[in-house]
């Protein structure tokens, strides 16, 4: 818009000059695995270790790797263990996952279900117990039709500040709150904008107040603890409790409160749940014709959670306890997410088999730039051993360790030399094997003061995508120009926005400059007469990114 600032002076603020790059980053993970607890095939953001064991529950003892032993929090584990900070984790499972089960009864049978909100094993360790209630029962938005006599569903009614009728006349549409009164002899009628609840509990209005067929009244009111029963969850030395008067209030609040269970009310549900045997007598959730939880970890669909993490800003993936058998499923997501069409660039780390030796390592068919195969396997802390002891891992978790390191790091730093931080490697290759591995194109682990990466590479049989700081470079770049270019769709075509627009992305380029992850580039921004008439604008971009030192050639002379 022109503004006159004096006869004659006029000043016109365009935009396109304070257009900025966003903030781009190459560095979030993206892990899929199975877990005995969390959400299953939903994307999960977590920042540590400890979220994800308090989301998806610890892993359990490792035994020989072929036992569906739990795969996300121990490849988690690793990753965090290496500088992960920003992980989308997705539990996967199969179809005989199931949610441990616990139902109460009452006296004339099946009362409440109470279900634990979330397939696998943890459900099985809680448990319930119902006993005297230790306070007042509140009964929240009962609701009751107008045209007949009304009658509270539970008493006797507490006296309280929280009691509360509310009218509803369908005539004007309006919701009222009505003033309470009690119960009491010699009383005068309620009068208008009152109503009185008596000791059986009926509610007695005022003449002009009372309810018509097609009004609601709505009751919320306490309830003394003697009609009521306090049930009691427990997960360890953790507890909830719940003061209910039936099987419908008891489901209400466990639904609405429960950061464990859901509720479902049952045929019975209308009456009070039976106590248990004693105030410390608790049931556990699966037994009895109750339903056992199950993780699903057998036969678990990994290809559900690849597909879950295709529109998140993941850009490592991690196939958790998978080996070099799904490298091509991982490389058929990763270069699916890679398209113009969704533009989520990532890469994928992949490891060995367990008990992979040199010739199986190194016979591998992984050959793609955005897949990187991590062997030999590690030797690592089993914290839910007991007691704890070091087990033997596959390469598979290697990959997630190196995944983490790999997020540590900006895109133009490279793994070549960098130490890891597993206890020990399941084999010790010799330099002979190592440059065997390397030359197979494989991210060999060696022992060398300490445990070291000998070459950050990918499997890509393109050399010129074989240093995996190139892949990450370029992936950045293109993050980064999508991030400066994108604000300028739908502004004119004309040679002073595309001159705007390349001054946006020269900015980016320079920092990347700067940073040492570009030796120099070239940068165009054009567009052809008919493109202008078809609303495109082209970028041309000649790139010339750095590349790491992988290894010293000394020559020296004697004289």
């Amino acid at each position: 818009m022109t503004e006159m600032i004096l006869p004659g002076v006029y000043t016109e603020v365009r935009p396109e000059g304070l257009i900025t790059p966003g903030r781009v980053t190459v560095g979030n993970l993206g892990v899929v695995g199975t877990a005995s607890k969390g959400p299953v095939g939903s994307p999960v953001l977590i920042g540590s270790y400890a979220d994800a064991r308090q989301i998806f529950g610890p892993y359990d003892p490792w035994v020989d790797g072929a036992s569906d032993e739990l795969t996300l929090v121990r490849a988690l584990e690793q990753a965090f263990a290496h500088g992960a900070t920003t992980v989308f984790a997705v539990r996967v499972a199969s179809a005989s996952a199931a949610q441990a089960t616990y139902t109460l009864a009452s006296a004339g049978g099946p009362n409440v279900r109470l279900s634990a909100n979330s397939p696998g094993t943890w459900g099985n360790d809680l448990k319930v117990n119902v006993w005297d209630a230790d306070e007042h029962a509140f009964i929240e938005n009962e609701e009751h039709s107008g045209g007949a006599a009304i009658s509270l569903g539970r008493t006797p009614v507490v006296r309280s500040a929280r009691n509360r009728v509310r009218l509803f006349t369908d005539a004007d549409g309006l919701t009222r709150s009505l003033k309470i009164l009690y119960e009491s002899a010699g009383d005068p009628a309620p009068g208008p904008g009152e109503v009185r609840i008596m000791n059986n509990g009926d509610l007695e209005f005022n003449a002009a107040d009372t309810p018509g067929a097609s009004d609601l009244v709505t009751a919320s009111y306490v309830v003394d603890r003697s009609s009521a029963v306090k049930v009691t969850l427990a997960l360890g030395e953790l507890k909830e409790s719940f003061i209910a008067v039936d099987g419908h209030d008891l489901a209400a609040d466990v639904n609405r409160l429960s950061a464990w269970v859901t509720a479902t009310a049952l045929a019975n549900a209308g009456e009070t749940p039976n106590k248990s045997g004693a105030a410390d007598a608790f049931s556990a959730f699966g037994t009895g014709a109750n339903t056992r939880g199950d993780n699903g970890a057998s036969g678990a669909d990994y290809q559900v959670g690849l597909d879950a993490l295709l529109n998140e800003e993941a850009h490592i993936i991690v196939a958790a306890g998978q080996d070099d058998n799904f490298a091509d499923a991982l490389d058929a997501h990763c270069q699916n997410a890679s398209s113009d069409a969704i533009r989520r660039d990532r890469i994928a780390v992949v490891g060995s088999g367990l008990g992979a030796d040199l010739d199986a390592i190194r016979g591998h068919n992984v050959a793609s730039d955005r897949v990187i195969f991590v062997g030999p396997g590690v030797k690592v802390r089993d914290t839910a051993a007991v007691p704890p002891a070091i087990v033997t891992l596959p390469g598979a978790y290697a990959a997630a360790g190196i995944a983490g390191l790999l997020a540590s790091f900006s895109a133009h730093i490279s793994l070549t030399n960098k130490t890891v931080r597993f206890n020990d490697l399941e084999h010790d290759f010799t330099a002979a094997q190592l440059t065997q591995l390397v030359q197979s194109r494989v991210l060999a682990l060696e022992k060398r003061q300490g445990l070291r990466v000998v070459k950050g590479i990918t499997t890509s049989t393109n050399t010129a995508w074989h240093q995996i700081t190139t892949r990450r470079i370029v992936d950045y770049a293109k993050a980064g120009v999508r991030s400066a270019a994108t604000p300028y769709i739908g502004l004119l075509n004309n040679e002073r926005v595309r001159g705007a627009m390349r001054a946006t992305i020269n900015s980016f380029l320079v920092e990347m400059v700067e940073d040492e992850m570009l030796i120099s580039f070239e940068l165009e921004v054009s567009a052809t007469r008919e493109e202008e008439r078809q609303g495109i604008a082209r970028v041309t971009l000649v790139l010339r990114p750095t590349f790491s030192i992988d290894f010293i050639k000394v020559t020296m002379f004697l004289e």
